[in-house]
Order: C-alpha cells, then structure tokens, then sequence
C-alpha cells in the first residue's frame, strides 16, 4: 500500500496542513511587532499553538505507528489551547478585559488541564477516540472519536463562536 504522501489526497492534506503551520509559526515575528502587549501575547500564543497543531497534524503521517498515537495526542493538546489564545487575543484586541479576570482564567486554565488529561489518559480508557488502521484512500492509522472528544469540540466551537463574537461586535 502507498505511503499518504504519494498519493494525490494524501499529499494534498498533508501539504495543507505543513503549509498552515510553516505560515503560522514564520508570522510570529511579526506580530511580535504589535505595540499592545496584550494584543501581542495573545497573537502570538494564537499563531505559535496553531502552527504547534498543524505540524503534528502533519507529523502524524510520518511518524512510526507506534507513535502516530502521541503525535495525534499532542495535536489535539496543542489544538485546544489555540481556543484559549484566541480567547485571550479577540477580548485584548477589542478592549475588554476578559483575559485579565483572575476568576475567567482560572476557570479557562481549569476546563483545559481537565480536558487536557482526559485526551492524555485516553490510552487507558479510550473515552476520547480510539484508532484502526485503514487502507483508503492512502495506509494510515483512522481516528474514531468518542463522545468525550464530541463535548470539548462543541465547547472549542462556542468559545471561538465567543471570540469571533466579540471581534464583530
């Protein structure tokens, strides 16, 4: 069976995801140039989680089988807590003062260390997604997600639905 990466779909997937993480992490610089801090740490934790997220998305399909698990594990870490940088970058972007309440953040830092568990303790309880390996349209190991994966996505979506909120207002 071909390798992800000869294939058309294969490539074309994997080529957008390392090109969304290149682009993300070569942008840091220049938001490091914003003269608001808050709106600077925000902007940066954004891009660098983000660019964090796509590059193991990317290295899922490169690295062994035996460690496609973790990859993806660090991915979906990685990813969740682009959630709480968009967060923390849209309420300093629009002058307010979310991101400075002490009880919003440990609340936020609460939701994700829990969730941030759950998804790191999945090989013992298999609660978030499970994996089986698949031969179309390319070989690589399919994730299957549970309903506990379902439930933080929809609390990743609202809280960006929140962000963008607040952008738009």
């Amino acid at each position: 069976m071909a390798a992800p990466w000869t294939t058309p779909a294969g490539l074309a997937y994997i080529g957008i995801f390392l090109f969304a993480g290149v682009c993300c992490l070569a942008a840091i610089p220049r938001a490091r140039t914003f003269t608001d801090i808050e709106v600077r740490y925000g902007l940066v934790g954004l891009l660098g989680l983000t660019g964090v997220w796509a590059l193991f998305k990317t290295a899922f399909f490169f690295v062994p089988g035996s460690l496609q698990t973790a990859t993806y594990t660090v991915g979906l870490v990685s990813g969740f807590g682009t959630v709480w940088a968009w967060l923390y970058f849209a309420s300093a972007y629009t002058g307010r003062t979310l991101h400075r309440n002490a009880t919003l953040r440990r609340l936020g830092g609460a939701v994700f260390l829990v969730i941030t568990v759950v998804k790191l303790t999945n090989p013992i309880h298999r609660l978030y997604f499970t994996t089986t390996e698949v031969t179309t349209p390319f070989r690589y190991v399919a994730i299957e997600h549970g309903l506990v994966h379902w439930v933080s996505t929809s609390l990743s979506y609202v809280l960006a639905a929140i962000g963008l909120f607040m952008i738009f207002e």
